[in-house]
């Protein structure tokens, strides 16, 4: 009687996907940064770009918004507009990693600065909301400063804590894959 004995092969390859952060600027490339895209710093940043262009909007169409101090509600919602789009083209272009100087310094005081911006615009949207009738337009952009302050606050705050651990030096992602597949094979003798 034969009995047969099995012979087991195994072949092992590894797959592992792995997003790190370093201090180097000089690993950067110029490219889109997919990574980037779907972070939280991402669409904060987004919400605030759409936000800033609702507040816009909505002190424009009050008729007399230039009497009510929304001069002052309209430079704050379109410069704010202006510069987080700016900056968040170099973060998703990775051309901000090649800049020189303190970048998470910089982002940190602006956020500073725009949250201090629109907390003077929501208190004039608040008051001036208050003395006019047919006020619509006051209104809603009261509630939408007071909605991107909430982001802003968000965003600065998480700008703060990522100042905090990086050292004020700005990170560059880098990602690593590594693929892992097992397979085992029987054999019979």
């Amino acid at each position: 009687m034969i009995y047969h004995m099995p012979v087991i092969a195994t072949v092992t390859h590894q797959t592992t996907n792995t997003t790190t952060e370093q201090n180097s600027t000089a690993t950067a490339n110029v490219e889109l940064d997919k990574v980037f895209m779907k972070s939280t710093d991402s669409i904060l940043k987004i919400a605030e770009l759409i936000l800033s262009l609702i507040v816009f909007l909505c002190i424009t169409s009050n008729p007399w918004h230039s009497y009510v101090g929304g001069g002052w509600v309209q430079f704050n919602s379109i410069s704010c507009m202006i510069t987080v789009l700016i900056l968040w083209l170099l973060l998703l272009c990775r051309v901000i990693y090649k800049l020189p100087g303190f970048w998470m310094l910089y982002i940190l005081i602006h956020y500073v600065v725009y949250l201090v911006l629109y907390l003077i615009s929501f208190l004039v949207c608040a008051i001036q909301a208050g003395k006019y009738q047919e006020n619509g337009g006051l209104i809603a952009s009261t509630i939408f400063c007071f909605i991107v302050l909430i982001v802003l606050a968000v965003d600065t705050f998480s700008q703060f804590r990522r100042w905090q651990e990086s050292g004020g030096k700005i990170t560059v992602r880098t990602i690593t894959k590594t693929e892992t597949t097992h397979e085992t094979e029987a054999e019979f003798l």
